[in-house]
């Protein structure tokens, strides 16, 4: 049987809250050891995180935590100490790969930046996850996804015409496409160290990444001093292109059509062949100058239809369209339910969990990784006695003296 495609490689994980675990949590799903390094002093802050306000009170029953934290082992570490940095950097000796985004040189503070890691091991691999990046006068400034989505232009782009700049999802949206950034710099790097057996020091900045994925509204400005604002649902070109209230509450469907055929196999999949003569909506152009109207005649037509039949309907069609699902229906759906990617895993203190997985498959790889979220200071045991070789003595000392706490 195949390996996992990250087998053998091992990262010391001082990340926290969402954007660092999420990037470790993947490189863990793929094979790699991740020891995550935390204390129960000043703990990882999804720890203490409930986001459905019923959850007792506890910090290993966070379900944010468990989210972007599975299939790790978990270290406790004060770090404030010294024995405790000289027990990192006997981790940093051993491994492969060191993760942190701190909001600020708190690495440096503890001895452990790259140059010094370098020195413990030549060709380690570290990547600091921050804001705005390790250079520039913003280097320091700590900052959450909402506060990124300012800065790179995102929320101003975000909301509808005439209103004011709204934040990019729910919950860290900004965090969680940072983290694919870094995966992608991290599997980069230890393809280039085993071609070369040169380490790396990888900067990566969330408003950056956030900033590429703006590239035509960058461009639209430098070319022709056009500032792009909030569009709503609308598009550049697309008509109609939006989300349409359905029967039901709070039901909706999301319809995007791209061209001429598409639009006339709209009109004759609602019954709406008179559409297809009004001059007003003759060609694309003319749909987009006029699609105040035209969302307006397609919501008197949705409202009367379930958001899933629209889509199924429209789909069948040949016209791209989807329902609008909250995370009730997203998590019954049978197109998520046929490729298992919520997996399901049994938690010390909470009982069974349904998370999701990574939203890729290999095919001549053996299943993923995927083990319960680590209890706080799980594998202090495997990290100090097995991978450090210290006794049980040894260790009960450690904890007596609040080194390993």
């Amino acid at each position: 049987m195949q390996k996992l495609p990250l087998e053998g490689i091992r990262v010391v994980d001082f990340t926290n809250v969402l954007v660092g675990p999420h990037c470790t949590q993947w490189l863990a799903v793929m094979g790699a050891e991740v020891i995550k390094i935390e204390t129960t002093m000043r703990p990882d802050q999804m720890r203490t995180s409930f986001a459905n306000g019923k959850a007792e009170p506890g910090l290993n029953r966070s379900a944010t935590f468990a989210g972007v934290n599975y299939s790790k082992k978990s270290c406790t570490l004060n770090m404030t100490q010294p024995r405790a940095v000289d027990f990192a950097k006997a981790l940093v000796r051993i491994s492969d790969v060191v993760a942190e985004n701190f909001g600020g040189p708190v690495m440096e503070r503890w001895g452990l930046g790259y140059p010094e890691l370098k020195k413990i091991k030549s060709d380690i691999i570290m990547i600091s996850g921050s804001g705005y990046g390790r250079t520039g006068p913003r280097k320091d400034l700590p900052a959450y996804a909402s506060i990124i989505d300012a800065f790179s232009g995102l929320s101003v782009m975000n909301g509808y015409i005439g209103g004011a700049p709204l934040k990019v999802g729910s919950i860290g949206w900004t965090d969680m496409v940072a983290s694919q950034y870094m995966v992608f710099a991290v599997l980069a790097a230890i393809y280039h160290r085993s071609q070369t057996g040169v380490g790396q020091y990888i900067d990566h900045s969330m408003a950056e990444g956030s900033i590429s994925m703006l590239a035509e509204a960058v461009m639209g400005y430098i070319m022709n001093g056009r500032v792009r604002g909030p569009m709503g649902n609308r598009d550049d070109i697309m008509a109609p292109h939006g989300c349409y209230r359905c029967k039901g509450e709070d039901k909706w469907v999301a319809v995007a059509v791209s061209s001429q055929e598409e639009w006339l196999a709209l009109c004759n999949a609602i019954g709406k062949p008179e559409w297809m003569r009004r001059e007003e909506f003759s060609d694309e152009l003319s749909r987009w100058k006029n699609q105040e109207e035209l969302d307006k005649l397609l919501a008197e037509w949705t409202i009367n239809h379930d958001h899933y039949e629209v889509m199924e309907r429209l789909q069948k069609a040949g016209v791209m369209a989807g329902a609008c699902l909250d995370v009730k229906e997203l998590i019954s759906d049978p197109q998520l339910k046929e490729r298992g990617y919520l997996v399901e895993m049994d938690r010390a203190e909470t009982g069974k969990l349904r998370l999701v997985s990574l939203p890729c498959k290999l095919s001549d790889c053996p299943k993923a990784n995927y083990q319960s979220p680590p209890l706080i200071g799980e594998h202090n045991d495997y990290v100090f006695g097995e991978l450090l070789g210290l006794s049980k003595d040894e260790i009960a000392r450690l904890k007596e003296e609040q080194v390993v706490c």
